[in-house]
């Protein structure tokens, strides 16, 4: 197929960031598969979360989970008492339980042998859908609903009921000491096998999810935030964000550091998406010590695009509806210059938006 689109300036960057692999697909078709020399599947980090959201709909469209809104507590029935009796399916893929969670997956997950069994001793920061706040810890909890659900892990589920009727074979999926597969990260896929999963998603599914659940999926699923589907991050290009004094006051009501105080004071005014991000590097502020519920900015998304999820080390798969096209990047972590300054592309997004734009 022959383009139309200026895709020099991605594959430049991509190269100049230390990318392992480039794919852009539009309507269906193969733009750019760029290995960059990179022959095996990548470690897609958190983008495993919105592959887990299409095996979820999988499992709904085959008649194994009723819907987003079952009860955990069907498939745990120890969980049949207190607030635990509250939690869906559904807090957990809108990060709405309300379970406390140590934000940085090493301090707390990585080390436990048993992940679905640490989300299931997990305190309450919140009741269920009082909050929202990013929580790795209750979406690994989803693998074991799924084994419970259909009888299988995750990984097996998906191999037999989504990756192999697709045609994608070279997989590979991290699993706990306990033999269950990570739902927060750890599924290694080619960028043209992510890519192949986000044109699923254009095309309402296919013959292998339902229509419905990829509506449901890829749309706000949380009265909390716009930002949120089951597991999706919806896509607004050009979104702005604003912190007033009032925020800043909300912060410190919530015991945060003085360092971050100080931090967020620094960032008061209006950035849109890019400029956002890159002022919070700069005044040191980081969002993931902000304390459950606070309310430390406004956000004002402007016009929804498509959907996408991004992971550390910067993996990325963005899917723009509206121009039919999916575009993924990933990035080894024993790739030479992953994780130093010079592999970040935070921008990725608003470049694959300036694609079409």
């Amino acid at each position: 197929m022959t383009s139309s689109l200026n895709l020099d300036p991605l594959i430049d960057q991509a190269r100049r960031t230390h990318s392992s692999a480039l794919c852009v697909m539009q309507g269906g078709h193969t733009l750019v598969d760029d290995t960059c020399g990179s022959r095996d599947p990548v470690e897609t980090m958190s983008v495993t979360k919105a592959v887990l959201s299409l095996i979820v709909g999988r499992a709904v469209t085959l008649g194994h989970l009723p819907g987003p809104d079952v009860p955990v507590a069907e498939f745990y029935p120890e969980w049949r008492q207190g607030r635990r009796a509250q939690v869906t399916l559904r807090h957990l893929m809108t990060h709405t339980s309300g379970l406390q969670n140590v934000p940085a997956a090493p301090e707390e997950i990585y080390p436990s042998p048993d992940f679905v069994q640490l989300a299931l001793c997990a305190e309450f920061q919140h009741a269920p859908g009082a909050a929202f706040s990013y929580n790795n810890k209750a979406v690994n909890l989803i693998c074991g609903v799924l084994r419970r659900a259909t009888g299988q892990h995750a990984d097996d589920f998906a191999r037999a009921e989504l990756f192999g009727p697709l045609g994608i074979h070279d997989v590979t999926w991290a699993r706990d000491a306990a033999g269950t597969p990570h739902g927060m990260s750890g599924l290694s896929l080619h960028a043209r096998d992510l890519a192949r999963l986000g044109h699923l998603t254009l095309r309402g599914g296919e013959e292998l999810i339902t229509s419905d659940w990829i509506h449901a999926s890829t749309r706000p699923a949380t009265p909390l935030t716009a930002r949120m589907g089951l597991l999706w991050w919806t896509w607004h290009p050009q979104a702005t964000y604003t912190v007033t004094d009032a925020n800043v006051h909300n912060l410190r009501a919530a015991q945060a550091s003085p360092a971050q105080i100080a931090a967020l004071t620094g960032l008061r005014g209006t950035y849109p998406h890019h400029v956002f991000h890159a002022r919070m590097a700069e005044v040191g502020f980081d969002p993931t010590q902000v304390p459950a519920g606070t309310r430390w900015l406004h956000e004002d998304s402007g016009p929804r695009r498509g959907w996408c999820h991004d992971g550390w080390l910067g993996q990325s798969l963005v899917v723009d509806a509206e121009a039919d096209l999916v575009a993924v990047r990933l990035i080894a972590a024993d790739q030479p210059g992953a994780g130093s300054a010079g592999s970040d592309w935070p921008d990725f997004t608003d470049d694959v938006f300036a694609l079409t734009r």
